[in-house]
């Protein structure tokens, strides 16, 4: 047997490498395997290595800021060991997470019922379609994330066709807007209320005194707030009644979509329970039940191909795929590991009791410090800097929020708030990219034209919400 060229053999250990870091990096976060640390730091640096041609320009620019910062420490501290080992941990850990919840995405995108699901949602009636497509995009968010936007979007171009319209294109046109719309509000609403969200992932492991079931109270009532004003303004933009008689087809069954909602609460449910038996943090948990979740839903699928239990054939496709499955990421891992590594490596550079000092002799403190925290990360967005790295250095540099008179809940609220502003608002992300893909409109015109009343309406509505809870949750009674 002829062996392998040595770069077809290098080319496979890059495919397997993130998968092995995920594993060290559990190894060192549950076993406590002090061991497996190193294996995992040169597992990620050699994935980076293997992505950074197909990586993005913030991704290369977020990646190398850090790799300076990291040089500049190693030369310039009297320690610099420690710091960059704690850094590449911080990386290692995001990357994880990333994969995690990546791996949820694969299995959902092969999914029949996530097609039947999404057409069950996009083709109700006018009267209630908001709302159906709006819940639906933020639940369907939350397992497939991003992909949700693709998978709708495609389901919308094709049911909203100019036959469905009676020939009329602004009423094609209007149904069209009205219903994108709805899916970025809805989309909006995942960092607002998913405990599986990255977002909820920076905030808790920046801010470890506070767990989900702290912020929830908050921050449900933050995602109902946002969900009631798209609806209201959904309402109030509908367009005048024309005397055409256009036939609406009969809505089909929202069965497929109930069935759905039993599967997004199982998985959710498994990261809570391995939560509360491992005795574990949730962003922990997420790591060890969304992949096992993901293997199970794809053993599933592949047990209809015929017979068995798919364990094998999902084992299989995994292999087989490692290179597409896992690379899939490269982007969010750079620019949250990368957002990570940076805090990690600010943080300790900074005089947190001066900083304290200064922001409280400024008076940007309590309910205005959160405001502030909110309008600055959104701000950022759109000049096209990731609210995963605003907010992670906001956390990191920050000092403890009680000492400027701030509730920690309400810092967390400002921050979610804030990723669903910068959601709904910045031109750079890239959920208005595969909007504008799908509409054929400039990200300005969807940011400004259709949805700008929108996003200042609703960003006046949350600073004015953030300084009621800043006025009613006092720091004194913080967790921890």
């Amino acid at each position: 047997m002829r062996a392998r060229p040595l770069g077809s053999l290098l080319r496979r250990c890059a495919d397997y490498s993130l998968p092995l870091c995920m594993v060290c990096t559990l190894a060192v976060i549950v076993g406590d395997l002090d061991a497996a640390r190193w294996p995992a730091r040169l597992a990620l640096v050699v994935y980076l290595a293997a992505q950074w041609r197909r990586q993005s320009r913030l991704a290369r620019g977020l990646l190398l800021t850090g790799l300076a910062l990291a040089f500049g420490i190693a030369v310039l501290h009297t320690r610099p060991a420690p710091l960059l080992a704690h850094a590449l941990d911080r990386f290692c850990f995001f990357a994880t997470f990333v994969s995690a919840l990546g791996m949820l995405r694969i299995a959902a995108m092969r999914s029949r019922l996530i097609r039947e699901s999404g057409q069950a949602l996009v083709r109700q009636r006018p009267t209630r379609r908001y709302p159906i497509l709006a819940l639906g995009t933020g639940l369907f968010g939350i397992i497939v994330n991003i992909g949700v936007l693709s998978l709708f979007g495609a389901l919308i171009k094709r049911s909203n066709s100019l036959r469905a319209a009676g020939g009329h294109e602004w009423i094609r046109d209007t149904r069209e807007r009205r219903m994108m719309l709805a899916m970025l509000r809805g989309f909006a609403l995942v960092p607002l209320t998913s405990p599986l969200s990255i977002t909820m992932a920076v905030i808790l492991s920046n801010m470890p005194a506070l767990t989900w079931f702290d912020i929830a109270p908050v921050a449900l009532p933050t995602g109902a707030l946002v969900f009631g004003l798209g609806w209201l303004f959904d309402w109030l933009q509908r367009p005048a009644p024309s005397g055409l008689a256009v036939p609406e087809a009969e809505a089909p069954s929202l069965a497929p979509f109930g069935r759905f909602v039993m599967l997004a609460g199982a998985i959710t449910c498994t990261v809570f329970g391995v939560a509360a038996i491992g005795g574990i943090g949730l962003p922990v948990a997420v790591l060890i039940a969304c992949p096992l979740s993901a293997f199970a839903w794809l053993a599933l699928q592949r047990r209809r191909l015929g017979g068995g239990t798919g364990v094998g054939r999902a084992a299989l496709l995994l292999s087989r795929h490692a290179r597409l499955i896992f690379g899939a990421n490269r982007i969010e891992i750079a620019v949250l590991g990368g957002s990570g590594f940076l805090g990690a490596l600010v943080a300790p550079l900074v005089d947190t009791e001066r900083l304290g000092d200064l922001l409280l002799a400024s008076g940007l403190h309590g309910p205005a410090a959160a405001v502030t925290a909110m309008l600055v990360v959104t701000a950022f967005a759109q000049i096209g800097l990731n609210p995963i790295v605003s907010a992670t250095l906001i956390l990191g540099v920050l000092p403890d929020p009680a000492t400027i008179d701030l509730h920690p809940v309400v810092l967390a609220a400002a921050l979610m708030s804030a990723w669903a502003l910068s959601m709904l608002s910045s031109p750079f992300t890239a959920v208005m990219l595969i909007l504008s893909g799908l509409t054929g409109r400039s990200t300005y015109a969807i940011t400004w034209r259709w949805n700008g009343a929108f996003f200042l309406l609703t960003t006046v509505a949350l600073s004015l919400w953030l300084i009621a809870l800043g006025l009613v949750m006092t720091p004194a009674g913080a967790p921890g």
